[in-house]
């Protein structure tokens, strides 16, 4: 949460945040499936073991057990992060509290950008698609965010369950190629696409998006061009690109003309 108010005070448009759900079926937000040995102490203030249990295996109730209000000293997160700034006693916050800040804020308000995370390889880090769908569905009624959420994700089997469920949720189709992490396979069929691979619309993903019903498209920066940010747009596809850093990177996608970019520095993006 602390770092949801940071970014509120540099003045962002959108806070973009990763959710799963908890044992007792409640929207947390958190971006791993598994509690992270990086960001993580115990009540007793000790780094949790690696291979933490799931947030799938936690009750709401436990979360406040955990501080994640810095990085493990020497850890590839402190590493990545050296200008972070700590924030002791910040536990893992469910939706609801995040709901709450958000309807206390005077003036505008930023959009709320959720990303859904779900692996098709790994089923029991999250409910069944369809339990998931109405759980998160379900939240944002019951805290009165519809109009002011978007949801979006890289398994786009769980983004056609929230259109059937609610067409008034803009839904964001996440996109990568990059080595390791890639969702499009070209050549073959992706476990992540719901059946529309790119390949089945002339290798052209913004046409997948668009034929599978996204508001947006969220590109790896590294998938980007001047060319295919063209076709979106001429799809009348919004274009969010990730995580965008460096200013040399951040310049270039606003030459691009993109209509959003995530990044871990709002401050310098401004």
């Amino acid at each position: 949460m602390a770092g949801f108010v940071r970014a509120w005070q540099v003045g962002v448009d959108g806070i973009e945040l990763d959710v799963l759900i908890s044992a007792d079926d409640r929207v947390v937000i958190h971006h791993d499936a598994r509690l992270n040995e990086t960001q993580c102490r115990d009540q007793n203030g000790n780094w949790i073991a690696s291979d933490g249990p799931r947030i799938r295996e936690l009750a709401s109730s436990d979360l406040g057990d955990y501080d994640i209000g810095r990085a493990k000293p020497g850890s590839e997160t402190a590493l990545l992060f050296p200008q972070q700034s700590p924030a002791d006693g910040q536990s893992i916050p469910l939706l609801g509290e995040l709901a709450a800040w958000w309807h206390g804020l005077s003036g505008s308000r930023p959009i709320l950008n959720i990303e859904l995370k779900s692996h098709p390889d790994y089923p029991d880090d999250t409910p069944p698609l369809k339990d998931y769908a109405r759980i998160v569905i379900d939240e944002l009624n019951r805290f009165n965010l519809i109009g002011h959420a978007w949801l979006q994700a890289f398994d786009w089997r769980l983004l056609q369950l929230i259109q059937k469920a609610c067409s008034q949720i803009p839904t964001g189709y996440l996109s990568c190629t990059r080595d390791g992490e890639a969702t499009i396979y070209p050549g073959g069929v992706s476990p992540w696409l719901a059946g529309f691979d790119p390949d089945r619309f002339g290798g052209s993903t913004p046409r997948a998006v668009h034929a599978a019903g996204g508001t947006f498209w969220g590109p790896w920066f590294g998938d980007l061009n001047a060319v295919v940010i063209q076709e979106a747009k001429a799809l009348g596809l919004r274009v969010h690109t990730w995580t965008v850093n460096e200013p040399g990177e951040i310049t270039q996608a606003l030459d691009w003309a993109v209509d959003g970019i995530t990044t871990d520095y709002p401050d310098r993006a401004r």
